[in-house]
């Protein structure tokens, strides 16, 4: 996620941390039973999407040892395929980024943007040990998470040549993997919960996580006694929300920002040309939401449905922007830095992103919050 945020995404954030402290609001549209909606979205959308992501971190964490060991182009290439991998549920899921991953600083952890590339070559010309725990308790977030691994992996959109990688950049590739995989691991379980004895509950163990009550059970449980949420309505409320404000971040931000700067550096998931599949990834996970599935689930009781009952012509306009928006998205020609000039393709893709917000905005969430 882009960390140099809007006031309006900032102003969000704010309150929605504010409201994780206080309980949040009670809602106005409280004569609707969402019991179903919420048990599918967490069970059928952020669990599966979570657990995708700490698999695919261990995996990626396989590969950088691999590749610290055998030093090969063949292995370099599988760390970089592993990163993408691991990008894809993770985008995905800024759809909802409230809970856990707010609260916990869980996102700034994993992909703070932009790169401090002058802090992270003053750490590789150091004489410190590069370890996990160093880079956990050592390093602030912007020396850490995807992009940090990107730069090390990474050169013009392509997998580095093993001859140019140090020792000491295989050595803060692994540290910086193991981190991610730790965050990675523990959002899962903050949602999920973590099974006794198991071999990520023994992780958590040793880094100092403990779990206790998980969030997807507040998040199902809103409106009764021990969760956050006063009614199931502020919980709805709470998924429209999240897409409404990745779907403003991708086109006034992601998308607009470096068009307007014409910066290359203020593109995100630039050493890699990931940044086009990055901004597609964000609006399949307002998809996601909006359906109540992970990529090719079975999809659960869904937001569409509620809104289709109430309008149908507003669920089929959603329907049909979320796919605009990806289509403008997929228009614009990779990779996105040598793209920042084409004022069609990416006024297109603004357009529709806002165009998607709009109908979320003012159409959705009335449903909902009168």
């Amino acid at each position: 996620m882009k960390k140099l945020l809007g006031i309006f995404v900032l102003a969000g954030l704010l309150f929605a941390a504010c409201s994780q402290d206080k309980g949040i609001g009670e809602g106005t549209n409280n004569d609707y039973d969402y019991t179903s909606m919420l048990n599918d979205y967490v069970d059928k959308t952020i669990i599966p999407s979570y657990a995708s992501l700490k698999e695919n971190s261990k995996q990626l964490l396989k590969a950088t040892k691999d590749y610290k060991t055998s030093g090969s182009q063949a292995d370099l290439d599988l760390v970089c395929s592993g990163w993408k991998a691991t990008r894809v549920p993770w985008e995905s899921s800024e759809a909802y980024l409230f809970g856990p991953v707010a609260f916990k600083n869980i996102d700034p952890l994993l992909d703070s943007w932009p790169l401090d590339q002058t802090q992270l070559d003053n750490v590789l010309a150091s004489n410190q040990t590069l370890t996990a725990d160093f880079v956990r308790n050592g390093l602030g977030a912007g020396l850490r998470g995807f992009h940090t691994l990107e730069y090390l992996i990474f050169r013009e959109g392509s997998p580095r040549q093993t001859s140019d990688v140090s020792q000491r950049e295989k050595e803060y590739m692994v540290a910086v993997a193991e981190v991610l995989r730790d965050d990675c691991i523990t959002l899962w379980a903050l949602w999920a919960g973590v099974p006794d004895g198991s071999e990520d509950a023994t992780i958590l163990a040793s880094i100092d996580v403990e779990v206790g009550t998980p969030y997807g059970n507040e998040f199902k449980n809103a409106g009764k006694s021990g969760s956050r949420y006063l009614s199931q309505t502020s919980a709805v409320e709470e998924m429209i929300q999240g897409m409404i404000t990745i779907s403003d971040e991708v086109g006034s931000q992601k998308i607009a920002g470096p068009v307007q700067s014409g910066n290359v550096l203020d593109v995100e998931s630039w050493f890699s040309w990931n940044s086009l599949t990055d901004f597609t990834n964000n609006i399949i996970g307002i998809r996601n939401v909006y359906l109540n599935g992970f990529n090719g689930s079975t999809p659960g009781t869904s937001l569409s449905a509620f809104v289709k009952d109430k309008d149908e012509a507003v669920d089929a306009e959603v329907k049909s922007k979320i796919e605009a928006a990806i289509t403008a998205i997929n228009n614009i020609p990779e990779p996105f830095r040598n793209s920042l000039n084409n004022k069609e393709k990416t006024d297109a893709a603004i357009a529709a992103l806002s165009n998607l917000n709009v109908v979320l905005t003012s159409k959705v969430l009335p449903l909902v919050v009168d």
